[in-house]
C-alpha cells in the first residue's frame, strides 16, 4: 500500500524520493512505495507534477486510487519496478486547490450557521469551484451577505489543523448537517479531520493551507438553482 506522504497535514512539503512498486506500461500507470501526489477525490483534482531517475523523466497527469491502489498516469519514459525516482508536484496547482478547498470549507461553514443549509456536492478547480447547498432557496441579498462574512472569517487569520481523529469523537463535536458521516464506511476510524479555529470540524482527506488568511478574498461569481431548494454557489479567489 502507498504511503501518503502529504497525509494527514504535510501538504507543503514539494519534493520526495521514493521506488516504483509497480508499472503498467501498457496501462500508463504506475505505483510508488510513497507519494506526494494527490489522488482525485472529494470533489479535488489530482495532482500534476514530474518524476526523473537516471536522466530519465515523465509527467504524472493524473493520479487515481483504482482497486486499492494509487496509481500515478505518466507520460513519458517508464521507469521499471524497483527503480528509485525523485517526485516534483506542480506547486502552482496544489496551492490552488489548497486554498480553493479551505474556501469552499469556510462558505460551507457560513452557509450551515446562517441559512442552516448542508454541502450537497462540491467541485473543486484552480481558477473557479462551486459548492450545492440544500435545502435552501438563497436570494441575491443571501449570497452577498455569505461572501461578506466569508470574508471577514478569513481576515481573522484563524489556523487550520489536518490531523487524525477518533470516529466517536468526531461524531460527538460534528456540527449537526456539516458532513454526512454515515458516507464513510465504519471501518475508517480513525478519521481525518479539518479544523478551521476552534469551531469549525470536518472530516476530509483534500489538502488545505494552514491559515485561512492565504485563501485571499472570495468572490461569488454565480448563483444557480440546481432544482428544488437546491442552490449552487460559483466562486473564485482573489490573492
Amino acid at each position: 500500500m502507498t504511503e501518503l506522504l502529504y497525509y494527514p497535514g504535510n501538504e507543503y512539503q514539494k519534493e520526495f524520493d521514493s521506488e516504483v512498486s509497480k508499472a503498467r506500461e501498457v496501462d500508463g500507470y504506475i505505483c510508488l512505495k510513497e507519494t506526494l501526489f494527490y489522488k482525485e477525490g472529494g470533489g479535488q483534482p489530482a495532482d500534476h507534477g514530474k518524476i526523473s531517475w537516471n536522466g530519465k523523466k515523465a509527467q504524472v497527469t493524473d493520479v487515481q486510487k483504482e482497486h486499492g491502489e494509487i496509481r500515478h498516469y505518466i507520460e513519458g519514459d517508464f521507469p521499471e519496478p524497483g527503480q528509485e525516482v525523485h517526485g516534483e508536484i506542480d506547486w502552482e496547482r496544489r496551492y490552488k486547490h489548497m486554498r480553493m478547498h479551505t474556501a469552499q470549507h469556510v462558505l460551507s461553514w457560513i452557509a450551515l450557521e446562517e441559512y442552516d443549509a448542508t454541502t450537497a456536492g462540491n467541485q473543486i478547480h484552480e481558477d473557479q469551484s462551486r459548492i450545492d447547498f440544500k435545502p435552501v432557496e438563497f436570494d441575491e441579498e443571501d449570497v452577498e451577505k455569505i461572501e461578506r462574512e466569508a470574508n471577514a472569517l478569513i481576515e481573522k487569520g484563524l489556523e487550520v489543523s489536518k490531523k487524525e481523529m477518533a470516529r466517536d469523537l468526531v461524531e460527538e463535536r460534528l456540527t449537526e448537517g456539516r458532513t454526512n458521516l454515515d458516507l464513510i464506511p465504519d471501518s475508517i476510524d480513525p478519521l481525518r479531520v479539518v479544523v478551521i479555529g476552534e469551531d469549525d470540524i470536518c472530516p476530509c482527506g483534500g489538502t488545505h493551507v494552514d491559515s485561512i488568511d492565504e485563501i485571499g478574498k472570495i468572490n461569488i461569481v454565480n448563483r444557480v438553482s440546481k432544482g428544488a431548494n437546491v442552490e449552487r454557489l460559483e466562486f473564485e479567489l482573489e490573492e
